[in-house]
Order: structure tokens, then sequence, then C-alpha cells
């Protein structure tokens, strides 16, 4: 196991993206990843050094290794994929496809994230428990 965390970011205010983070927390039996809303202020620090498309992107991104002196960045449908790369066993099946071209399933992540809303209300989010609060970042 490495001794780097994982940051990932999310839309604060997507049930879908809030739904996705559950999933993460409970998977992620290493506590491998934290996480920060998209509109944070973790973000603007990390993002902000980043080019355009992926700092004004309505879309999750994860920052591998975030503490190291050679981050990787993941977005889209990649991004999700090498998410359940670092989640391990079961997740690894899936996670395989993080090593394909993104843009194989780019389309699908973009379609999905489109029709979010419509089917993932915001008002459906979970709030953190006390537990996992340290798990996530302004």
């Amino acid at each position: 196991m490495t001794n780097f965390r994982h940051l990932l970011f999310y839309d604060g205010n997507c049930g879908l993206c809030d739904y996705a983070v559950q999933i993460v927390l409970k998977a992620d039996k290493k506590k491998q990843f934290v996480f920060a809303p998209l509109a944070g202020e973790t973000a603007s620090r990390y993002l902000k050094k980043l080019p355009p498309e992926i700092r004004y992107s309505d879309s999750l991104v994860l920052i591998q290794n975030y503490e190291s002196a050679t981050p990787k960045i993941y977005l889209f449908a990649k991004g999700a994929f090498r998410i359940a790369w670092l989640l391990g066993w079961p997740w690894i099946l899936i996670g395989w496809l993080s090593f394909l071209p993104g843009f194989l399933f780019d389309w699908a992540y973009h379609l999905v994230a489109r029709y979010r809303h419509r089917f993932f209300p915001a008002d459906r989010c979970t709030l953190p428990t006390q537990k996992q609060k340290s798990r996530f970042l302004p």
C-alpha cells in the first residue's frame, strides 16, 4: 500500500456524485481516498494550476497521489475506472478499463452527466457521518 492518498473532487450539488462518493467510502477499506467538493477551498487551491478544461469541468477529478511530487490527474470515465482500480478487489475487474483510452468511454460518461440532475436530485445528498468527516476536505 502506498503512503499517498488520492483526492477525489466531486460536484457537491449532485445526487449521483454523492451516491458515487458513498460507494467509494464503503469500498475504500484502506482509506486511501479523501474527498472535496469542486466548489470548495481545496478545489480552488489544487485545480487553479491546471488547464481550464480541467479546472472548470463539471466532472469528477481524481488526483492520484495528490501529496506526492508526481501526482496524476484523471477525468471523466478514465477517472471513474481509475478509482475502481485503486480500490482493489473486486473493483479492479472494472478498473482495468482505466488503461484503455478515455475516448472509448467518455461519450457514455458525458451522456450520464448530462441527465444526472434529473434522476439524482441534489436534495437526496447524504451528509457524511461523524466518522467520515475526517475524509472530507473543505
